[in-house]
């Protein structure tokens, strides 16, 4: 393996989940910055109605995103294990089915939200307003999806083989690159949300060129046959056995977001901008957060495949521990200076006010959250993926509906709205803990019946 790439089978653990979570933490930050950039670009060269459009389909958006990512890391797990196993056949032929995958996926999700895209929007109560603006990006952004797809399968077949630099690093240009498109557009054309979506298309497909070279390049762990290029059964099974419950888990956590977006959406055009402000800080605390969980997948799916339980252990105490004081320490600066970094993106008091509200109660505890991510982490590595995504089911989604249409209306303010995303959290936690425990025990059992 190349110097490059993060040896997870030995060496010390804290370094090598800082190695592989930093990347990523600063790679999914920079798109959650360069999207804030965007949306401060379109208040100064259009409106808080381009601002409030974006917003609105950045639920549905993230939905589908997460979908994508969750699906994505059942090829990071499959990819990783064959690793850790020594597998060479079977990690080429785990690539393989992962890019096809990919390209099938993505052109399917294409055609669903080009074709639905306005009834989506209808479903979260998206106001009339910002409907029209609204249902142009949502079509032209879902044109990309297969690019998009394509790139997060190749990052995760390069997080498999610990190479998480790169994909930082494509992502960053490609941020680079969204932003001066977006701003040519804005200046130059008539374009407003529309030149949005159209730069993030071009910036999507340069970032998945350049990381389908680099996993080309890694011949000497993976080598892409395309005449053998095909679906081998054993590998799509196992990759959507892990990959279909976290992109549903991920899925089912946006899409109880829209549950509450469809709330707040009830409060008029302003509450529903200022949610859409919050929810691009907060995305960044997301992101910072969930990047450990990104990152012990694979780590602990090597040391897994491998058989060193005892080196699994601390990887976990390790990840849960990065997590904390990340999220914790990111997610106080964003409430404290919640109302000024609302006022990036909006001169309106109210816009601001109601951004605020959400930042002080979801920003301040995004490391339950990460805490939460880690644990279905290392559940997935563990080629345990249902009971995550049950939990998401259940005190993501499923809980929410009571929150929203029977406990809401006895307190009708948003702040008490919002505490429904740390009590989700907790309880999901607890959740997985009783799941954790035997899955270990039972992968300490198979171990020590090879040995």
């Amino acid at each position: 393996m190349k110097m490059k790439n993060v040896d997870m089978l030995s060496g010390s653990i804290t370094k090598g989940l800082l190695s592989m979570s930093v990347p990523i933490m600063i790679m999914n930050v920079m798109q959650s910055i360069f999207t804030i950039i965007d949306m401060t670009a379109l208040k100064h060269f259009s409106s808080d109605s381009s601002v409030g459009a974006i917003g609105v389909c950045g639920t549905l958006i993230t939905l589908v995103t997460s979908l994508l990512v969750g699906v994505a890391s059942g090829a990071n797990v499959v990819v990783a294990k064959r690793i850790g196993q020594g597998d060479k056949e079977d990690t080429n032929k785990a690539a393989m089915t992962a890019i096809l995958t990919a390209i099938v996926g993505g052109l399917i999700l294409m055609i669903i939200g080009v074709t639905f895209a306005e009834s989506f929007l209808k479903m979260t109560n998206c106001p009339e307003s910002l409907l029209p603006k609204a249902t142009s990006y949502f079509r032209i952004y879902f044109l990309g999806v297969p690019i998009l797809m394509f790139y997060n399968f190749c990052a995760s077949i390069l997080r498999a083989i610990g190479d998480t630099k790169k994909p930082m690093i494509f992502i960053i240009l490609a941020g680079f690159l969204k932003v001066v498109f977006t701003i040519l557009f804005l200046m130059f054309t008539d374009m407003t949300v529309e030149g949005v979506a159209i730069a993030t298309i071009i910036s999507q497909l340069v970032a998945s060129v350049l990381a389908f070279i680099t996993i080309l390049r890694n011949n000497d762990i993976i080598q892409l046959n395309f005449k053998q290029m095909r679906f081998y059964g054993k590998e799509l099974k196992q990759m959507l056995f892990l990959g279909i419950p976290t992109g549903i888990q991920h899925a089912l956590y946006s899409l109880a977001n829209v549950v509450i977006v469809t709330a707040v959406n009830g409060f008029g055009a302003n509450a529903s901008t200022g949610l859409s402000i919050a929810n691009q800080f907060d995305g960044i605390l997301y992101q910072v957060s969930v990047a450990p969980s990104l990152a012990v997948m694979p780590y602990v799916a090597q040391n897994a495949g491998a058989g060193d339980i005892k080196r699994v252990k601390k990887i976990i105490l390790r990840a849960i521990l990065i997590t904390v004081a990340f999220g914790a320490s990111l997610g106080s600066l964003s409430a404290i200076f919640s109302g000024e970094l609302s006022s990036i993106m909006s001169s309106n008091p109210e816009v601001i006010a109601y951004s605020r509200q959400k930042m002080i109660i979801v920003s301040s505890t995004y490391f339950i959250c990460g805490i939460n991510e880690v644990m279905g982490g290392i559940l997935k590595g563990l080629g345990k993926p249902i009971i995550p995504t049950i939990s998401t089911l259940i005190f993501m989604c499923l809980i929410r509906f009571p929150w929203v249409y029977f406990v809401f209306p006895l307190y009708p303010t948003l702040t008490f709205l919002y505490l429904i995303w740390p009590i989700g959290w907790i309880l999901s936690i607890i959740t997985q803990l009783f799941a954790y425990f035997p899955a270990i025990s039972k992968l300490q059992k198979q171990v020590a019946c090879k040995n």
